[in-house]
C-alpha cells in the first residue's frame, strides 16, 4: 500500500522512551509493556519504584542521556568506578574514561541502571546529593491517562512495540541516522555541527532536492532557524533551506488548503520556550497539544486520503524502559568516538504511523529502527541506492499500511488543557538538566538566567559560533541573547539568509 501514499508528514519529539509514554498501553503483548509490573530500581543510597508520574514534568532534572550515561543505564555500573560524578561529556574537565562503562563481556544488558545513573549525574550537574522524593521522579512513566493523545493514536493506528533509535547517545547523532543513515562516528552533541560543512555526507533533504520532489521544513519562527538547517545539513547550503523553510503556521495553512508537500518534516520547538518536543522536563501536555494539532490538521486535510504521519521520537533521553537494545548493523567504516562500534541499537522509543491505510489497534512487534523511515522513503520515491549499511539493512513500513480500503473515520482526541508560563526561579534550579556544553561555572550562570535555554539550543548555538568561525564560549546564555544572537547573523529581513 505505500504506493497509495503520495504525502509524507514526519514529526520526531525529543527524550522519550517506549516505557516512559507507552508501557501502559492495554492492548500490546504484555512482555512489551509494563503494566501491572513491580519494577524496582536501585541507586547508592535506596531504591526507586517504576511508577505512574504524578508530576507532568517528570523526571526532573533532566536525566543524562551521553554514551556514558547509557551504558550505565543499560548495565548498572560505572567501568571504572571512578567514572561516577565525572562528566559524560568530553569538553568538560575530567570527563569519564574508558571503558565509558561497557562491561568486558557485556551480554544482554539488565536494564536496571537507570536510578543509578540518575543518582550520579544528578550529583555531577547539581553538586549535591539527591533526597530519596527527588530520586523517585526517574520513575515516572506515564499511563493512558497522563498522556491521552499519544497513547489514543497508538491504540487506533500503528504503534511499533521493538523500534529502537539507532545508537545509545544523545540527540545529534540519533537525528543524524535518521536523515542520512550514520553519524559518521560522532557520539556527542556538541561535535556534531552539520551534515555537509564538517560532515560532507548525502541525507534525505539532498536525496529528494536531486530527484526534483518538493519537500518542505516546518518550524516555529520562534525558535530563529529550523534545527536540522544548523545541525544536520549545513551552512554550506543556506540557500537550499531559505526556499524549502515555513513557519509552523504555514504547516496548519498548507494542511488546510491540500498543499503539503510530498514530504513534510515538521519540527517541535525544541531550543527556546514555549517547549512542546516531549523533552523532560518540559511538561508533557504541550507535547501532546502539539501532536494532537499536527494529527487534526492531517487528518482534516484534502489530502488525507495520500496522506501518512509518522510519529517518531530521537533518542530515549535517560528515560526508563525495560526491554534490551540488540544488536545493529554497523553503518559504515567511520571509527566512531569512544571506541564505540556502533554495533548495537540505542533503547527502545515510540513510534507511530498514522494512515488511512493503517488498521485500528495495530501492533507491530518486529524489530523496526529510525532508519526504516529513510529506507522506505527512498524505496516509495525511487531517491537512490543505501546511504550506509544501516540503512540497506532497515526494514520498510509496509506493516503498518494493512488495510485497502481507505479509513474515512476521525479519532476524537481529549486533548489535556495547557497553558505555558515563564518557570519561577525555584522551578528553574529544580529542573536543570544535562549540559554538554560548557564548564558547571558556565551552567550556574545559565541557571540564573531569565530563563534558561535547553541543552539543544546551547548545543546549537555552539556550532553555529563555530561554522561562523567565533568563540563558542561566548555564545549567549539566556533566551532574549540567543534569539538576538542567531537572528543577527542569520536573518535577513526576517528570514533566513541565502548566503
Amino acid at each position: 500500500m505505500l504506493e497509495q501514499i503520495t504525502n509524507w508528514v514526519v514529526l520526531m519529539f525529543e527524550n522519550r522512551s517506549f516505557d516512559s509514554l507507552l508501557g501502559h498501553l492495554p492492548h500490546i503483548d504484555a512482555a512489551d509493556g509494563i503494566r501491572n509490573r513491580e519494577i524496582i530500581l536501585p541507586y547508592p543510597r535506596g531504591k526507586v519504584r517504576v511508577h505512574p508520574a504524578t508530576d507532568l514534568c517528570d523526571p526532573i532534572p533532566d536525566p543524562g542521556e551521553a554514551y556514558g550515561n547509557v551504558n550505565v543505564q543499560l548495565w548498572g555500573e560505572y567501568i571504572p568506578a571512578s567514572n561516577a560524578g565525572k562528566s559524560p561529556y568530553p569538553l568538560f574537565p575530567d570527563p569519564m574514561q574508558a571503558p565509558f562503562n561497557v562491561p568486558p563481556s557485556p551480554g544482554v544488558a539488565t536494564m536496571d541502571g537507570f536510578a543509578t545513573d540518575f543518582y550520579a549525574n544528578f550529583c555531577w550537574e547539581k553538586e549535591r546529593q539527591p533526597i530519596d522524593r527527588e530520586m523517585q521522579s526517574i520513575g515516572g512513566v506515564c499511563t493512558p491517562g497522563i498522556a491521552p493523545v499519544i497513547n489514543r493514536l497508538a491504540a487506533e493506528y500503528a504503534v511499533f512495540t521493538r523500534w529502537f533509535c539507532e545508537a545509545p547517545t544523545c540527540t545529534f547523532p540519533n537525528r543524524s541516522f535518521y536523515h542520512g543513515g550514520t553519524s559518521l562516528g560522532k557520539l556527542d552533541n556538541d561535535t556534531i555541527v552539520s551534515y555537509s560543512w564538517d560532515q560532507e555526507m548525502p541525507n534525505l533533504f539532498d536525496l529528494f532536492t536531486a530527484k526534483g520532489i518538493d519537500w518542505r521544513v516546518y518550524y516555529d519562527k520562534s525558535q530563529i532557524v529550523p534545527d536540522c538547517a544548523i545541525n544536520l545539513a549545513g551552512l554550506r547550503h543556506i540557500g537550499m533551506w531559505r526556499s524549502h523553510s515555513a513557519p509552523r503556521t504555514q504547516f496548519f495553512a498548507d494542511a488546510a488548503a491540500g498543499r503539503l508537500p510530498t514530504y513534510s518534516w515538521l519540527e517541535p520547538n525544541m531550543f527556546f520556550p514555549p517547549l512542546d518536543d516531549y523533552h523532560p522536563p518540559t511538561d508533557i501536555r504541550a507535547g501532546e497539544q502539539f501532536l494532537a494539532r499536527a494529527y487534526e490538521a492531517v487528518r482534516s486535510s484534502p489530502q488525507w486520503l495520500s496522506t501518512a504521519l509518522i510519529v517518531l521520537f530521537d533518542e530515549h533521553g535517560g528515560c526508563y524502559d525495560h526491554v534490551p537494545p540488540p544488536a545493529a548493523p554497523v553503518p559504515d567504516g567511520r571509527p566512531g568516538e569512544q571506541g564505540f562500534a556502533f554495533d548495537r541499537f540505542g533503547v527502545r522509543v515510540p513510534a507511530i504511523v498514522i494512515s488511512p491505510y493503517t488498521q485500528r489497534g495495530t501492533v507491530i512487534t518486529d524489530l523496526f529502527h529510525t532508519c526504516s523511515v529513510l529506507h522506505t522513503l527512498r524505496e516509495r520515491f525511487d531517491l537512490g541506492p543505501a546511504l550506509t549499511r544501516r540503512d540497506a539493512a532497515a526494514p520498510l513500513l509496509e506493516p503498518a499500511f494493512n488495510q485497502s480500503v481507505p479509513r474515512t473515520d476521525q479519532v476524537e482526541l481529549t486533548v489535556p488543557e495547557y497553558h505555558h508560563a515563564p518557570p519561577t526561579k525555584e522551578q528553574r534550579a529544580a529542573a536543570f538538566g544535562d549540559t554538554p556544553d560548557a564548564d558547571l561555572l558556565f551552567s550556574q550562570w545559565r541557571q540564573a538566567s531569565q530563563p534558561e535555554l535547553t541543552e539543544l539550543a546551547t548545543a546549537t548555538l555552539r556550532n553555529a559560533a563555530r561554522l561562523s568561525g567565533e568563540d563558542p564560549d561566548q555564545v549567549p546564555v539566556t533566551v532574549d541573547g540567543a534569539r538576538h544572537w542567531l537572528a543577527k547573523r542569520f536573518h535577513q529581513a526576517g528570514e533566513l539568509k541565502s548566503t
